[in-house]
């Protein structure tokens, strides 16, 4: 084999392996961020400081990233005991006040979109989750609709995450991730048994 040919196929070789995986890095888990109570969150998602992992991670998952004096994008995929969140269980979403002139909590399947249900409630925010005296405030994440109350279908998500976004966020938010009080997700039950 000639050196150009060798040099050829270590050149076609490094480039099918470093688009496999990049491709496999921005579709499994590539790092988002420092961890916050259960809640992953990146100081550059939407800055012009974000890396090119960050910026092809937000390209290729659609989130869209505001600047962060605009909104803080927070996400999960367990509850607070560690379990992965699934379509079939049902979870408590519980926080307080949040230093945020408006928030939301959204479901995302386990292929990063939206579940594909009709059951037309993809999300909950601050408007659906009516604060108690004590400015608490609770969810439900689950395939079947509550009585009532702020609530997210999981209806055919599969293994999901969910996505906190916090718009218009205090200064103290923006510049200290650590002293947001992150909502408590707590199981209820699976399959409709404790």
């Amino acid at each position: 084999m000639s050196g150009k040919a060798v040099t050829a196929a270590v050149v076609v070789a490094g480039l099918i392996a470093g688009a496999a995986s990049g491709w496999y890095t921005l579709q499994h888990g590539m790092v988002q961020g420092e961890t916050y109570s259960g809640w992953s969150g990146s100081k550059v998602t939407g800055s012009v400081d974000a890396d090119p992992w960050t910026r092809a991670r937000v390209a290729v998952s659609g989130l869209l990233a505001l600047n962060k004096s605009q909104a803080l994008y927070f996400s999960r995929n367990t509850d607070d005991s560690g379990a992965r969140l699934r379509e079939d269980c049902r979870y408590q979403v519980a926080g307080g006040a949040l230093p945020a002139r408006w928030w939301s909590v959204t479901v995302y399947a386990a292929d990063n979109y939206l579940p594909l249900n009709d059951d037309d409630a993809l999300s909950f925010d601050q408007t659906e989750a009516q604060p108690d005296g004590k400015s608490d405030w609770t969810g439900t994440l689950s395939p079947q609709r509550p009585e009532s109350g702020a609530w997210a279908s999981t209806r055919k998500a599969g293994d999901y995450d969910i996505t906190l976004r916090l718009y218009l966020p205090s200064q103290q938010a923006q510049q200290d991730y650590a002293s947001i009080p992150m909502p408590k997700v707590t199981k209820l039950d699976c399959g409709g048994a404790a």
